[in-house]
């Protein structure tokens, strides 16, 4: 079922598509030579930074090591996300859908939903239907939005080509702020009577947020009660760490109050995966946690 592109011998691949546009925005950053040569760091669950310096050595240190996890929960080679990664493409796989971004970054999350979901539709792995995908990212760092757009428009034609359409937009969103989440969920839904289900994204955030859990909380809250009346579900995709242990159960005490929710959660049970890193040509290992929840 998966295209050996991106799974072979037990090593993951990445899709040619992203690491085409990844490879030409650190060219373009003049970031390429520190991508290749900088050291894996140790903590898998990295946070970016807020001034433009710190967002372009998180983009280049982290970006493949997020969208590898990503990848590793849409393909599924190894079974463990049988739920999730079936309800996910079963969620992508045509009709108008919302997607809500945050913490978008610089857009490893949705960059790698969005072109593995193209691979497999180029190998006829799923149904090639047309879809159209409606993204609004969200995040503090104004750099990281601003290379996050630019990712969405250089791979935009590319996914044309197997009937994704998708259109985006961004917001300048601190979650610690009531306000500022009031507005990007007011932005977000403005035209909700046109969308057919309505999917958030949330990924790579337990670095801060295991951390910071309790300035969150109420921003989770307000956004999934904005939402209760609509089709929708809530991904968390985290790397296996510490801190994404404690974050998951965080979410689990703030989330299962919400009585009209259904809550899976998957993980790699400590079996950790292989992907190869272009960049660096190197084989790296990563594991991934996965909490959904959906409108009953």
């Amino acid at each position: 079922m998966i295209p050996n592109l991106l799974w072979k011998d037990e090593i993951l691949y990445q899709s040619k598509k992203l690491i085409k546009i990844y490879k030409d925005e650190l060219e373009y950053l003049d970031m390429y030579e520190y991508a290749k040569n900088c050291k894996e760091e140790k903590n898998d669950g990295a946070i970016g930074g807020k001034n433009e310096e710190e967002t372009k050595k998180h983009f280049s240190e982290r970006f493949l090591t997020s969208s590898a996890r990503v990848q590793f929960v849409v393909l599924d080679p190894k079974k463990h996300f049988l739920e999730i990664s079936k309800d996910l493409k079963s969620t992508f796989s045509s009709g108008r859908i919302s997607v809500l971004d945050i913490p978008c970054g610089t857009g490893a999350g949705i960059l790698s939903l969005l072109s593995n979901l193209a691979e497999l539709r180029q190998f006829s792995k799923v149904p090639r239907l047309p879809i159209f995908i409606d993204i609004l990212g969200g995040d503090y760092s104004k750099s990281a939005l601003d290379i996050y757009v630019k990712l969405l428009n250089n791979i935009k034609l590319e996914l044309e080509n197997d009937l994704i359409y998708i259109n985006y937009d961004f917001f300048e969103w601190n979650a610690s702020d009531m306000v500022s989440t009031n507005f990007l969920t007011t932005k977000w839904l403005k035209d909700e009577d046109k969308y057919e289900e309505f999917y958030i994204l949330m990924s790579a955030f337990s670095g801060v947020g295991s951390n910071n859990y309790k300035k969150f909380e109420e921003s989770f809250k307000f956004i999934q009660n904005r939402i209760c009346h609509k089709p929708s579900t809530i991904i968390f995709i985290e790397p296996n760490t510490k801190e994404s242990n404690i974050f998951m159960k965080l979410l689990e005490k703030t989330y299962t109050v919400l009585s009209w929710l259904i809550g899976k959660e998957e993980s790699t049970n400590g079996d950790r995966f292989n992907w190869y890193d272009e960049i660096r040509n190197n084989t790296a290992k990563s594991e991934v946690l996965v909490k959904q929840y959906s409108r009953k």
